[in-house]
């Protein structure tokens, strides 16, 4: 599979990852299986590219090989003949799948039996495994089990969904939390987003700019101002706020996702902020509430003013007043 230009050079943040996978490559011990986890939006794939680009000749110890290299050229092209990619195709109609096909996962078996045609390692890297079902899983783990020589899989995980225990523990995990504020602006900057909107475009995801990016929208920006005045007001309910919240979250799809993802972030604040642990704990369950509310009206294409009032109205169970 191909890969834009975009997609490579520097990777902001995630200096733990870095470190541990550098010194795992100079120590000659390198682990087949590694699960980079972590949020969506927050850079894993492309940090997973540039491990790979690293190992197949781009290895400066920087992690930011360009579209200007010997590898990164074969890499945009989509024909370095060791690296495989592995994502959702895009059907007839130009829209991406909602899964990774298995027969994608089953054929890196026949790849990863061959020898590395250019003398290094053949690597794989699939993104994510969150959007593969139960039987890519199992294709993943034959390969884990039987790891050939000179492979590497780099598996990248939002969170979202289970995995199997056994593929996750014969993987090294690297985790890559949200970046800070100055990272997160800094990769925002990095793709081009205007200093005049960097900010308004960091606070739909934060801590997340791949994510911001791929949600960025008039409908999302007004989604988000509206669900923050809903929960403000929660305490004194105002019927304006609370239809006008209704009305911008259902505009869209988008809008809704960004709703539900600033309602649940502002939930895992007063989590964090609270200093009775019940009461903490109370709030923590409430934000995995959000979270189910929105995957599963996703998944099963439900009202998106009736998702948003369900999310609020699980939400002030928790407010004094409301």
């Amino acid at each position: 599979m191909e890969v834009s230009a975009s997609e490579l050079g520097h990777v902001i943040g995630h200096g733990t990852a870095k470190h541990e996978f550098l010194s795992a490559v100079n120590s000659g011990k390198l682990h087949h299986g590694w699960l980079l986890r972590g949020p969506r939006g927050v850079g894993k794939a492309r940090l997973a590219l540039q491990f790979a680009m690293h190992l197949l000749g781009n290895g400066d110890g920087r992690f930011s090989a360009n579209a200007d290299s010997t590898v990164g050229r074969l890499v945009v092209a989509g024909s370095h003949p060791d690296l495989r990619i592995v994502r959702r195709p895009i059907d007839d109609k130009g829209k991406q799948k909602s899964e990774v096909p298995v027969d994608s996962v089953r054929e890196l078996s026949g790849f990863f039996s061959m020898r590395p045609a250019m003398g290094g390692w053949r690597i794989a890297i699939i993104d994510a495994v969150d959007e593969m079902n139960r039987h890519g899983q199992n294709a993943i783990l034959k390969t884990l089990e039987e790891p050939p020589n000179r492979a590497i899989l780099f598996l990248v995980s939002h969170g979202e969904q289970l995995l199997l225990p056994t593929v996750r523990s014969r993987c090294r995990v690297l985790r890559c939390g949200a970046l800070n504020e100055h990272e997160t602006l800094s990769a925002l900057a990095q793709v081009g987003v205007t200093a005049a909107r960097v900010d308004e475009i960091a606070r739909i995801a934060p801590g997340r700019p791949g994510r911001a990016i791929e949600l960025e929208s008039s409908d999302a920006i007004a989604a988000m101002g509206a669900i923050s005045d809903a929960i403000r007001n929660l305490a004194n309910p105002d019927a304006r706020v609370l239809h006008n919240a209704l009305s911008q979250a259902s505009k869209s799809e988008t809008a809704m996702v960004v709703a539900m993802e600033a309602l649940r972030l502002s939930l895992q604040k007063r989590a964090v902020r609270e200093s009775d642990p019940a009461l903490a704990g109370d709030w923590a369950a409430a934000a995995l509430d959000v979270m189910r509310i929105g995957s599963e009206a996703t998944a099963l294409n439900q009202d998106r003013a009736q998702t948003i009032a369900a999310a609020l109205s699980r939400v002030s169970r928790l407010v004094p007043g409301a």
